[in-house]
C-alpha cells in the first residue's frame, strides 16, 4: 500500500478518536453521560426515523429528475435503494459515498460514470449553495454575528459557486473554459431544464432545512433552545467542517464545531452529549439501511462479473 494511499486510510480515524479524546479529557464523563436521558434519546431517534425516510425519498427524486434525457428510465424505488446502499460508504468518507453512488446510478439509468458523476455533483453543489444562503438569510433577518466563520468568507464562497454556475449554464461561448463546459461531469449543470432545476432546487431546500430543523429538535430534547438564526448559522458551519474528508464520518470534527458555536447556549457536557446522541443515531440508521441495501452492488458486480466472463 503506498504511503498516500494509507494515509487517505488510517488518518482520519485517528483524527476523530485524537479529537474525542482531547474533548473528553477536558470534561466531566460523568456529567456528559448523566446529560444523556432516555426520553431524549427515544425523542431524538423518532425525529430521525422520519428525518432519514423523509431525506431518502427527497435524494430519490433528485436523482431521477436530473438524469440525462438519452438516460434508462430509472424508478424512484430503484433511485432511493442505490441512495441508501451509498451511505455505508459515506459514513466512512463523503467522497467515498459520493462515487459509490455514482457507480450505481450510471450502471442502472445506462449513462457513462462522468455523467452519473455529474448529476451527483450538481446535488451536492445545490446544497452548499441552500446551505451559504440560509446562512445569509440568517445574518440579514436576524442579524446574528458570525463568530466561527467571517461573513466575507461565507460571501465570498457564495459569488464563487455562483459564478461557475452561471458560467456553465452560459449560452455563449466562454473561451478557455467551453473545454470544461463541454465534460461530461458538468452536463447536468450545463443542460439540465431551468424548470427541472427549480424543482430540485425547491427539494434541496427542504432536504437542508429539515437537517436544520433536526438539529434544532435535537437540542430542544436537550433542554437547549438556541434562536433560529444561530441555529441556521450553527448548523452551516457545522455541516461544512464535517464535511472536511479529515475524519471518519465528520466524528470528532462535528462534535468540537457543535461545541464552539452552540456554546452560548449550555454547558459542554450537555453541548457534547447532545452531538453524540445525533452522530451516533445518524450512523446506526444509515449504516443500517447502508448494510441491507449494499446487495445493490454485489449485484452490480455480478452483472460486470457475467459481462466479462468469456463465452464457452
Amino acid at each position: 500500500m503506498r504511503p498516500a494511499q494509507a494515509a487517505r486510510r488510517f488518518l482520519p480515524p485517528v483524527v476523530s478518536v485524537a479529537i474525542l479524546a482531547t474533548l473528553f479529557a477536558r470534561m466531566d464523563i460523568g456529567a456528559v453521560s448523566g446529560a444523556v436521558r432516555l426520553d431524549a434519546g427515544l425523542f431524538i431517534a423518532a425525529a430521525l426515523l422520519v428525518y432519514v425516510l423523509f431525506t431518502l425519498g427527497l435524494e430519490a427524486v433528485s436523482l431521477v429528475r436530473l438524469l440525462p434525457e438519452q438516460a434508462d428510465p430509472l424508478s424512484h424505488g430503484t433511485a432511493a435503494r442505490i441512495k441508501a446502499a451509498s451511505y455505508l460508504f459515506g459514513i466512512l468518507n463523503y467522497a467515498l459515498g459520493a462515487g459509490g453512488l455514482a457507480l450505481l446510478l450510471g450502471r442502472r439509468a445506462g449513462v457513462s460514470l462522468a455523467s452519473a458523476a455529474g448529476v451527483v455533483l450538481l446535488i451536492s453543489a445545490l446544497d452548499l449553495g441552500i446551505l451559504l444562503g440560509l446562512c445569509g438569510v440568517g445574518i440579514a433577518t436576524f442579524g446574528v454575528e458570525l463568530t466561527t466563520v467571517r461573513t466575507s468568507v461565507i460571501l465570498v464562497a457564495a459569488v464563487l459557486l455562483l459564478m461557475g454556475f452561471l458560467l456553465l449554464r452560459s449560452p455563449t461561448r466562454v473561451g478557455l473554459l467551453e473545454r470544461l463546459r463541454s465534460l461530461a461531469l458538468f452536463q447536468a449543470v450545463a443542460t439540465s431544464p431551468a424548470r427541472r432545476l427549480a424543482e430540485v432546487t425547491g427539494l434541496r431546500v427542504l432536504f437542508v432545512g429539515s437537517f436544520v430543523s433536526l438539529v434544532g429538535v435535537s437540542l430542544r430534547a436537550f433542554d437547549l433552545v438556541v434562536p433560529p438564526g444561530e441555529l441556521v448559522i450553527g448548523v452551516t458551519a457545522i455541516t461544512l467542517v464535517a464535511a472536511l474528508p479529515i475524519a471518519a464520518a465528520g466524528i470528532g470534527t462535528s462534535q468540537a464545531a457543535f461545541l464552539y458555536v452552540f456554546r452560548e447556549h449550555g454547558d459542554p457536557e450537555t453541548l457534547l452529549a447532545c452531538s453524540l446522541v445525533l452522530s451516533a443515531g445518524l450512523i446506526l440508521f444509515r449504516g443500517g439501511m447502508g448494510t441491507f441495501f449494499a446487495r445493490e452492488y454485489a449485484r452490480e458486480a455480478s452483472q460486470a462479473a457475467r459481462t466479462k466472463a468469456p463465452r464457452a
